[in-house]
């Protein structure tokens, strides 16, 4: 595991709570790929690494370990969760619910200072397909979904992204870099999503997110429904 020095670490460990600020880091480490699913995570390194006990780390690791994003192996450690093939088919039916979900809250909710700021992550999705920078475009592709999950307003769905999440980077779920379509047409399916959110039907949005989440935002279905059972009745066949 490779952890930058103390002297450079992006956070000031005087404040807060150690363990809090030991699980944020490691957690973002973990979502931007910085720590790779199957890679080790080694409590006594980390602890040194940040200048703190071990007992911080420990804690940040047990929380972590109960999010789902590191799993302790008896006599072996702690490592970066790894994601079968199955886990990812469940992660991708999870997405669909969530992202339903939360189209159908957030609709008619939107004000707008959180309408600019999905454009403006729009705008940069496209800024990112013009220089072919995927890892930008990925970067800003899971900034706009979980704003709408944000812009629900419902405390508990921005936590159960953040379950999700890492599964749904490590196997590609979201801008997949094997994608050899235009991913300025894929940019600009995103502004139908905020427009849904502004009409009149909290069905027709909730679909539209759904039919985004399985990849047929450019046909999607109305209503989602039997396109969501014969995804997940697929899934259960494999």
């Amino acid at each position: 595991m490779d952890v930058p020095e103390s002297s450079e670490m992006p956070i000031d460990f005087d404040r807060g709570l150690l363990s809090d600020r030991i699980y944020d880091l490691v957690r973002a480490m973990i979502k931007d790929s910085t720590l790779k699913p199957g890679e080790q995570v080694v409590e006594s390194q980390l602890a040194r690494r940040l200048s703190v006990s071990q007992a911080p780390v420990r804690e940040a690791l047990k929380r972590l370990t109960h999010d789902g994003l590191v799993t302790h192996i008896r006599h072996h450690g702690s490592f970066v969760t790894e994601f079968s093939k199955r886990e990812a088919d469940d992660a991708r039916i999870g997405r669909m619910a969530l992202e339903g979900m939360a189209a159908r809250v957030a609709h008619g909710r939107i004000d707008d200072t959180t309408r600019a700021r999905l454009t403006a992550i729009v705008d940069s999705m496209h800024d990112a397909a013009e220089r072919h920078d995927i890892a930008a475009f990925r970067e800003t592709d899971f900034e706009f979904h979980r704003a709408v999950i944000e812009a629900s307003g419902n405390v508990y769905l921005p936590r159960m992204w953040d379950i999700l999440e890492p599964s749904l980077r490590s196997m590609h779920v979201l801008s997949d870099p094997g994608y050899d379509g235009d991913w300025r047409v894929v940019a600009e399916t995103h502004r139908g999503l905020i427009a849904s959110l502004d009409g009149g039907d909290p069905d027709e949005a909730s679909d539209l997110f759904v039919a985004h989440a399985m990849g047929l935002a450019t046909h999607p279905e109305h209503p989602i429904g039997p396109a969501m059972n014969r995804a997940i009745a697929a899934a259960r066949a494999e």
